[in-house]
């Protein structure tokens, strides 16, 4: 049989531009603002000082020990900067295409499992839920975690379906380098997802399960995935010891088994479930109402075991474990679309009127609130009135999506991609609009301009800190930070001295250079709680600055 490649192209269109227009989306100013989280100082610090000592093995932030996390993410950022310098780009670049795959990835699961349709709405999903995009934001382990996660997943399924052995074993690499990322657990969270599934496939049957057992290849796959995944662990341990294992424990055992929490019994249930709300809009709604309805219908429940049991071994490990972040539950989201993804192609020919309508005011509901927030941003941040084009269009494309004929081919796809459309549209006027704008009042890259262009100040000098930890200022001054330094002490130092102080606690008579000033955000620990942050800039913008401190950047050299 030859195959009609003209219908394959054509039937792939939709797919490649929804994917380029998510790329151009990801893309856009994703390097604009200075290193922001305390997770994205950790990584951004850790790789320059990799360079600076020539150790690509030894992980240091701000010139300590740091073994919280296994080196993958480490390793990619820095491959990057290798090749294109060190900088919010080169830092940023590996997670931004990392997100990319992990969309492509929920993609060709999904086609692979339930046809390109549905691929194609599940991709969506996918590609814009707002965790996900906001994780590609910033460098951190949880997006590179996503994708190795999924590759692990897709190669598995894809070696089940095709009877190939090779698929299978590059499975195995793949959760090697998933235990690389995160650490051990992920290969418990993810043997537990293929187990499940293929217990249920088996229904149950001892012999049958034994059979599908033997497919996995477990006598090649399983060292590979120890020796992918351990080794470092192992050279790290017959290097630091004992300081290293009791890190690792901490980091493992301790943060899933004994770590204390705030929570009672029913918010520990409640967690990730309330989490899923706000991380998965805006398809969350929609995916809750698919659970419920996937279960009510045999069939579909059986086309999903995989997908099911992929988010439901998520589900119940991580309410198990005592440390609890929003962040966890990122993986489950490929998961999570295809679900949402499978009901709703159903709906056409098997469901009720009722029902339909429901779908289509949660889909109309999850629009409108997203078309709300991004129209919204424009006057608060006093943006170019230009920027209204794109909720505009949006909701234009909301009205021509609604009002299409039942009959027609395209209109229930339509009806279904609003939700990304206008949710593409407020993110766009987040990153092209408000986004460059905080810049004006994080001063970070200054502080590095002006220590490198300052004269007879050794590479080594330490910089004192008046207040709390500024996470990402090791890597901006490109030295040891001194956190909550006296100021009076450091002054009276016989020098010399290199300090970042309350401007308030330099004297006037200050027997040195100033070589900065200007306003850093001290109102709560960290930039990364992004709406208070927000908050104070606009108030910045106003004239009140109570959100701010003003600092000074001193240098004192040596009494001649």
């Amino acid at each position: 049989m030859i195959p009609n490649t003209e219908q394959d192209s054509k039937s792939s269109r939709p797919y490649l531009l929804l994917l380029l227009i998510t790329i151009g989306l990801y893309a856009l100013n994703f390097h604009s603002n200075d290193i922001w989280t305390e997770n994205e100082s950790f990584y951004a610090d850790a790789v320059r000082e990799m360079f600076e000592s020539g150790n690509f093995l030894d992980i240091r932030y701000n010139y300590e020990d740091r073994f919280q996390k296994p080196p993958m993410t480490y390793w990619m950022i820095a491959a990057s900067v290798a090749l294109f310098g060190n900088s919010e780009f080169a830092i940023r670049l590996p997670i931004l295409l990392a997100a990319i795959a992990t969309a492509m990835l929920t993609y060709e699961t999904a086609r692979l499992l339930h046809g390109k349709k549905i691929a194609l709405l599940a991709f969506a999903m996918q590609a814009l839920s707002i965790q996900f995009i906001a994780g590609k934001q910033y460098a951190s382990p949880e997006i590179p975690l996503a994708f190795f996660f999924s590759l692990t997943l897709y190669l598995f399924i894809r070696g089940r379906t095709s009877g190939k052995p090779l698929w299978t074993i590059l499975a195995a690499l793949s959760l090697g380098l998933t235990m690389l990322t995160k650490g051990y657990p992920y290969l418990i969270v993810i043997g537990g997802i293929i187990g499940l599934y293929l217990v249920l496939e088996s229904g149950f049957r001892p012999r049958q399960l034994l059979e599908e057992l033997k497919k996995l290849h477990l006598p090649i796959t399983l060292p590979l995935i120890l020796v992918t995944g351990a080794a470092w662990t192992v050279i790290m341990y017959l290097l630091h010891g004992d300081e290293f294992a009791q890190v690792l424990q901490k980091e493992t055992l301790n943060r899933a088994l004994t770590r204390k929490s705030s929570l009672d019994v029913l918010e520990n249930l409640l967690f990730y479930p309330e989490v899923i709300l706000w991380s998965f809009f805006p398809y969350s709604l929609l995916f809750y109402t698919a659970l419920v309805q996937v279960f009510r219908k045999r069939g579909m429940a059986q086309s999903l075991t995989f997908s099911l049991s992929w988010f439901a071994v998520m589900l119940v490990i991580f309410t198990i474990a005592k440390g609890k972040i929003p962040t966890y539950f990122i993986q489950a989201h490929p998961a999570m679309a295809i679900i949402t993804a499978v009901y709703l192609s159903s709906l056409r020919g098997s469901a009720g009127k009722g029902e339909q309508l429901f779908v289509l005011v949660l889909l109309a509901l999850s629009s409108v609130i997203a078309l709300i927030i991004g129209t919204l941003m424009i006057p608060v941040f006093d943006l170019h009135p230009l920027y209204y084009i794109a909720p505009g269009g949006a909701g234009a494309f909301m009205l021509y999506a609604l009002f299409r004929k039942h009959d027609d081919p395209s209109a229930s796809l339509l009806r279904q991609l609003q939700p990304f459309a206008t949710t593409w549209a407020s993110l766009f006027i987040l990153a092209a609009g408000v986004m460059p704008q905080l810049e004006a009042f994080r001063p970070y890259d200054q502080i590095r301009t002006t220590l490198r262009a300052a004269k007879g100040i050794a590479p080594d000098l330490p910089l004192y800190l008046q207040g709390s930890t500024i996470h990402n200022l090791p890597y901006y001054a490109e030295r040891r930070v001194e956190n909550h330094a006296d100021p009076v002490a450091v002054l009276k130092k016989d020098g010399p001295v290199l300090a970042l102080l309350e401007s308030d606690s330099v004297s006037q008579n200050f027997e040195g250079r100033t070589l900065w000033r200007g306003l850093i955000y001290r109102k709560r620990s960290s930039e990364s709680r992004l709406l208070i942050f927000m908050q104070s800039h606009l108030d910045a913008k106003k004239g009140d600055t109570s959100g701010f401190t003003s600092y000074s950047l001193i240098y004192k050299p040596a009494q001649q």
